[in-house]
């Protein structure tokens, strides 16, 4: 007997993977922020919160419906903007 994946379930459990790493990241930027405040570092501060408005936005702009019909093809799935998965 064939397993059956309930897709809207798993997708929201890769969405939640997905936020665990971007929160990961969010904070690594604050790092850079601060770092750039404390040098004066204008550009590299604007870059940084570009950076972090681009990974804050990843849960409302990444599509995990597009293409992705099964489990594997789920998995596949990531954003660009985040490092490979742990």
């Amino acid at each position: 007997m064939p397993v059956i994946v309930n897709m809207v379930k798993a997708r929201a459990i890769h969405m939640n993977v997905i936020r665990r790493v971007r929160n990961k990241e969010l904070a690594k930027e604050d790092i850079n922020y601060t770092k750039a405040l404390e040098a004066g570092d204008t550009s590299a501060q604007n870059t940084v919160v570009t950076k972090k408005q681009v990974l804050r936005d990843i849960p409302a702009t990444f599509d995990l419906t597009t293409g992705v019909s099964t489990t594997d093809q789920l998995i596949a799935k990531w954003p660009t903007e985040l490092p490979d998965r742990e």
